[in-house]
């Protein structure tokens, strides 16, 4: 009977040992992988992983991978928390802006021989219709940092940080309620007093 084994020369059972160095516990490193490129067998790679102490490499590798992903774990996290402190940032200006004026843009035509169009501004203070248009944006802002901070509690396993944006997400509920049913009782005195 034949004996099928292929025989490696030096060079090639080389290539094999760095593409083991270089690729192990990587998705591409894995044994038939490695094989298919050198157009050898599995037990041909396990050979020559033996051969020259590269048995364990798999495992190293994959620890290597492991702690790679946890570092990209640990950036993320951080990117999201970055996003809520901006989220919050947002919040706080638009709160300010809510009470503050209004700058209402005017496109006026403009007649006679430098006939055109031209722009005027006028600056009134905020009313209804504005704290309405603004609150919902703060109710989204809100809404999405309490959506971060949920993904957050159940990555780190603990829901105390979702607790209080979930009161902060409530009082904000209720401040507009609130502002809503002044609105509607200011805008019923007004209507029952005209004749």
């Amino acid at each position: 009977m034949a004996n099928r084994t292929r025989k490696f020369p030096p060079e090639q059972r080389a290539a094999i040992a760095k593409d083991i160095k270089d690729t192990a516990g990587t998705p591409e490193g894995s044994y038939r992988k490695i094989a298919a490129r050198h157009g050898c067998s599995l037990d041909t790679v396990q050979k020559v992983a033996r051969e020259n102490g590269l048995a364990d490499r798999w495992q190293e590798g994959q620890q290597q991978t492991a702690a790679a992903t946890s570092v990209k774990q640990s950036n993320a996290a951080e990117r999201r928390s970055q996003l809520q402190l901006e989220l919050l940032d947002d919040i706080a200006e638009l709160r300010s802006r809510m009470f503050g004026d209004v700058t209402h843009l005017h496109v006026v035509k403009l007649a006679g021989p430098m006939a055109g169009e031209d722009v005027e501004q006028t600056s009134l203070p905020a009313g209804p219709r504005d704290w309405d248009s603004t609150m919902r944006t703060i109710g989204v802002a809100a809404a999405r940092m309490l959506d971060l901070a949920r993904f957050e509690a159940e990555q780190a396993g603990t829901a105390q940080s979702a607790g209080l944006l979930e009161q902060f997400m409530q009082s904000l509920r209720a401040k507009r309620e609130q502002r809503d049913r002044e609105r509607q009782e200011r805008e019923q005195a007004g209507a029952d007093e005209t004749p």
